[in-house]
């Protein structure tokens, strides 16, 4: 996906999309085929980046039915793709989703419609942070939206803006 100007440019547009409103603290943009992000918001000092996303393969801990801990290598690429994939709950990913070295909990995945187009919308929460993600996966891009509670940000607004911006990149042939 490029633009006049590069993938800055996509970071710029991801930010006037996405944070401009105050309904995000962050957001990403990646490729469906492999989740790898290419674009992140906010731009200044490249703050988006470490608001959504860890380089690299960590170790994480998930938990298991009889409460203990399951130490799991995690791939943040990996796990974007994963989600990415998604069209329902039953689809989630074995190890969850991982952003910024943060195990969000997926709680929902619908698909909805926008004009002749579908998204699939999937939501996560962290608890101890305090921050929800929104997922929407359009047939070529994957779009991350990150709220802050303490900001006083919600994810239906955060879903709103998501929308708007995949409809932008939907008319654009993405």
């Amino acid at each position: 996906m490029a633009e006049e100007g590069g993938v800055e440019s996509w970071d710029k547009t991801l930010e006037e999309w996405m944070l401009q409103e105050g309904y995000c603290v962050a957001a990403g943009l990646a490729q469906k085929a492999d989740g790898a992000l290419y674009a992140a918001a906010p731009t200044a000092d490249e703050a988006g980046w470490g608001l959504i996303f860890k380089e690299g393969d960590y170790e994480g801990e998930i938990p298991q039915e009889d409460d203990s801990l399951k130490k799991i290598t995690v791939n943040e690429i990996t796990c974007m793709y994963e989600v990415g994939q998604m069209t329902d709950m039953s689809m989630r990913p074995a190890n969850g989703l991982w952003i910024a070295g943060k195990k969000y909990q997926l709680t929902s995945c619908r698909e909805e419609e926008i004009g002749e187009h579908k998204v699939t919308l999937t939501m996560g929460a962290h608890k101890d942070s305090k921050t929800a993600v929104v997922v929407a996966t359009t047939a070529t891009q994957i779009i991350v939206a990150m709220t802050d509670e303490e900001k006083g940000q919600k994810p239906g607004n955060a879903t709103k803006a998501i929308l708007a911006f995949a409809e932008y990149l939907l008319g654009m042939g993405y």
